[in-house]
């Protein structure tokens, strides 16, 4: 599924591709996926577009990022739910997502007469220097689908406000969602070529990637997925001296302290290290808890986590299914690296759901949808191998293994030093929150 130059492809070089909804295993949309040469093809074509475009006064192209910002919250609740059907997301988030589509294009709007340049005093009398802005060229933006709505959107809106074209490669399990916010961008008044929209997998971007670079079709690369593709494309682009837009894996602790509001601390935790089924880079990856309110911490948050509502992502719940199997099987997978070794709590049950393996207050459909247990692990020690798995570098997807916290015996109001610099007499324990 490719949109180029305007309109949409039907050729299917690189195989076809179905999405299901996690949550009830239902079909929701159907995609056939480009392959290296169209990529290459569709920045052909952005580069083509992009004289025309960035011709185009600033505050016109502000005026249809606006544009683009009203139908999408004309749109907003459809969208929402097409996220929450296609990925698993819970309504309540899918809804703040597309909410974070409108703002940008809201505060970008404005910036279509805000491109300032600047003059700057010369040396000499019959001379004037200044500076003004120009646009890079094509830009090619690679998303995850964990956030597949907002992301792309802090990508695209800026890069095609300040005149600009794109190539936008989604996440290739995220056929129905790149659909429709393709056509609300085209909708609101980009011209044919502006936006490209092309769904591959990921070994098949990268190679376009590689080609468009070497036929210097691509000037700007924006990549949010794994550090370990990241690393790929950082060194990929540094052959063609660019400075690429890398948003990768990251490590979030949440230190508290003995002074800390710990039902105000338990609630951060819950939601964080939770919240998306815990499949963020900003989900949380270990709360470091000092020794004098550890326990205590820790039995609020185990009862927080058992009174959680886990399930179907349309209703009140904390968190819904798994975006896939994929994602599962690598929760499990860390699980496995902690169980028999230490404690765990927050749940009657480990991994995923099922009608053998039942949650008290469950909502879902354990049996269609991809659930999994939330998951407390106390007693892990620093040297323990249970960090988060990296994101795939096939799809750009993000899965959390579990969120753990720490005892340390810091002095009060302080947090310092890492975990690994302990000293002996620093009795540590690692508690973490694997949400499925």
């Amino acid at each position: 599924m490719s949109y180029i130059g305007g309109k949409w492809r039907d050729d299917a070089p690189g195989g076809r591709s179905t999405s299901v909804n996690p949550a009830t295993g239902e079909p929701v949309g159907e995609a056939l996926l480009g392959d290296a040469a169209q990529f290459v093809e569709a920045a052909t074509v952005a580069r083509d577009a992009q004289r025309e475009w960035a011709a185009v006064p600033a505050p016109v192209r502000g005026r249809v990022v606006e544009r683009i910002g009203r139908l999408v919250e004309a749109n907003a609740e459809a969208l929402a739910r097409l996220v929450t059907a296609e990925i698993g997301k819970p309504l309540a988030e899918a809804r703040g997502e597309v909410q974070e589509v409108v703002d940008t294009c809201s505060f970008f709007a404005g910036e279509g007469r805000r491109l300032y340049g600047q003059t700057v005093p010369s040396e000499m009398s019959d001379k004037q220097l200044f500076t003004f802005r120009v646009p890079v060229g094509v830009a090619a933006i690679i998303t995850a689908g964990n956030f597949p709505v907002a992301v792309p959107s802090w990508y695209l809106v800026p890069a095609l406000l300040c005149g600009n074209t794109a190539v936008w490669k989604p996440a290739e399990y995220t056929p129905a969602i790149a659909e429709a916010f393709t056509e609300l961008f085209v909708r609101g008044g980009l011209p044919d070529g502006v936006l490209n929209t092309v769904l591959t997998d990921g070994p098949a971007t990268f190679d376009g990637l590689t080609a468009a670079l070497d036929d210097e079709l691509v000037d700007k690369i924006g990549f949010t997925g794994s550090s370990a593709v990241g690393v790929r494309i950082g060194e990929l682009a540094g052959r063609h001296l660019q400075n690429p837009c890398l948003e990768l894996g990251g490590k979030n602790p949440l230190v508290v302290m003995p002074d800390a509001d710990l039902e105000l601390a338990v609630q951060g935790a819950l939601f964080s290290g939770f919240g998306t089924a815990g499949q963020r880079c900003t989900s949380l990856g270990t709360v470091i808890v000092h020794a004098e309110v550890h326990d205590e911490f820790l039995r609020r948050f185990d009862a927080a986590v058992r009174e959680a509502v886990i399930g179907d992502p349309t209703g009140d719940v904390l968190y819904g299914p798994m975006i896939s199997a994929r994602f599962l099987r690598a929760f499990e997978r860390h699980l496995d690296l902690v169980a028999g070794h230490h404690t765990l709590h927050g749940s009657t049950g480990t991994g995923r759901i099922t009608a053998a393996n039942p949650r008290a207050g469950f909502t879902g459909d354990a049996a269609a949808g991809l659930y999994a247990h939330p998951t407390i692990v106390d007693g892990v020690r620093p040297t323990t191998r249970s960090t988060a798995p990296r994101r795939s570098a096939r799809s750009s997807g993000s899965c959390r293994s579990p969120t753990s916290t720490r005892r340390s015996s810091w002095p009060t109001g302080t947090a310092t030093g890492s975990p690994r610099r302990s000293t002996p007499r620093r009795r540590r324990t690692r508690s973490g929150s694997a949400s499925g």
